[in-house]
């Protein structure tokens, strides 16, 4: 069996239901709301294969990507060239990286905050507080947990120029006391006939909402605000309404 984040086509080919230009707009709806600064280089968190990096291009930002798959950031670099775009890519551990030069946005997708332990958890955010100008923001898809931690599973196809890719996504709770869980993505690929699976598992702790305003606070951040499904008119604070990808800002005092 392969590894998913070794073979980054059939991985965006897995997660391309999202809408880019969409998710890119909401981004610049944060900036122009909430940035204290303007806004020239944006830097991506677990950036994989930078599917908002040829929208983040072609409005002007300057991209800067960070993973730890040379298989990802080879594939990003490919595109951009093919884009005839410069950009910068870091192989680095996110909860524990330095940047050349600071960054003025920066944003990390799909729950793609993959910590261990609370010492993962703090060097983290010291280290985007670290990379970002003050009064910067850092926008985080889905990486707070609104419900308690649960075994969970879900699964859907995608399908591109004749490629068939079936995925499963699922989440098993192993401590509640140190609050970690199994997550295991696994990808069933049927292209011209042939099949292939790619799988990755990851141990993770989840982050619920009062220790991530305490651990941020703590890092030189200002809470701005949490929202539902993308959408920055739905709040929520104090709503009981069912919470899909939630989007968190935060911004660098």
């Amino acid at each position: 069996m392969d590894s998913l984040y070794a073979n980054p086509f059939y991985y965006e080919i897995a997660f391309s239901y999202r809408d880019i230009p969409g998710e890119v707009e909401v981004m610049q709806e944060a900036i122009g709301r909430y940035s204290s600064i303007p806004v020239k280089r944006v830097l991506e968190l677990g950036c994989g294969n930078s599917p908002h990096m040829q929208e983040l291009l072609q409005l002007g930002y300057s991209y800067i990507g960070l993973d730890l798959s040379p298989e990802m950031l080879q594939y990003s670099r490919q595109k951009a060239q093919q884009l005839g775009h410069e950009v910068e890519l870091y192989r680095q551990n996110m909860n524990d990286f330095r940047l050349d030069a600071p960054v003025d946005f920066a944003i990390i997708m799909l729950g793609s905050l993959y910590v261990k332990n609370t010492c993962e958890l703090i060097s983290h955010f010291a280290s985007v507080n670290r990379a970002l100008n003050p009064g910067g923001l850092y926008f985080l898809d889905w990486c707070v947990d609104f419900s308690w931690l649960a075994d969970t599973t879900d699964s859907w196809v995608m399908e591109r120029d004749g490629i068939t890719v079936e995925v499963s996504h699922s989440t098993e709770l192993l401590n509640y006391i140190d609050q970690t869980f199994q997550e295991r993505i696994t990808l069933l690929i049927n292209e011209g006939g042939q099949t292939r699976r790619l799988e990755q598992t990851s141990i993770r702790r989840a982050v619920y909402p009062q220790e991530f305003l305490l651990i941020t606070g703590q890092q030189g951040f200002e809470f701005i605000g949490w929202w539902n499904n993308w959408d920055l008119t739905s709040s929520l604070a104090g709503t009981e309404e069912q919470v899909v990808r939630p989007i968190s800002v935060l911004r660098k005092r």
